[in-house]
């Protein structure tokens, strides 16, 4: 009989952590199709300006990506600027990047070498049966859409 220990096949923990981790997020969009009210509270307490750099951000890194997929140097250098001028520009107004909420992007590779990004906040699921619950940013036509984290 073949004894297995769970040192000898590190793959398999790797494989629960990641089942565990995606078994604990919400798949179902929010009431309403609007933000969820601690994210609205949230964006709503930061300085104006916060919600221009998380927008700009956001297209700033896609755009990043997209270059990076079609290993588009000049691109990616363009778009890798325009992040730094992000920064820049918020520090000329008295303000840290830090001081604003910035969704979370994921790097997602595709078949054939390319790549695909997407942006969300990661929100605690207190009222469902998952740990979190995943809000896409920006949300789609002034609505936020929840899907699985990763």
């Amino acid at each position: 009989m073949r004894t297995c220990f769970p040192w000898t096949r590190p793959w398999r923990c790797w494989a629960s952590l990641l089942g565990l981790l995606l078994a604990g997020c919400q798949s179902a969009p929010p009431a309403g199709g609007a933000l969820p009210a601690e994210l609205a509270a949230r964006l709503a307490a930061e300085p104006a300006a916060c919600a221009a750099y998380r927008d700009d951000y956001v297209r700033a890194f896609h755009r990043h990506v997209a270059a990076l997929s079609r290993h588009d140097d000049a691109a990616r250098e363009r778009a890798s600027e325009a992040l730094h001028r992000l920064r820049r520009d918020l520090a000329a107004r008295g303000l840290d990047a830090d001081a604003c909420s910035r969704p979370r992007c994921i790097i997602e590779p595709l078949q054939g070498g390319k790549l695909d990004s997407w942006c969300g906040f990661r929100l605690a699921d207190r009222d469902g049966p998952h740990l979190y619950r995943w809000v896409a940013w920006p949300p789609p036509r002034g609505t936020a859409r929840a899907e699985e984290s990763p």
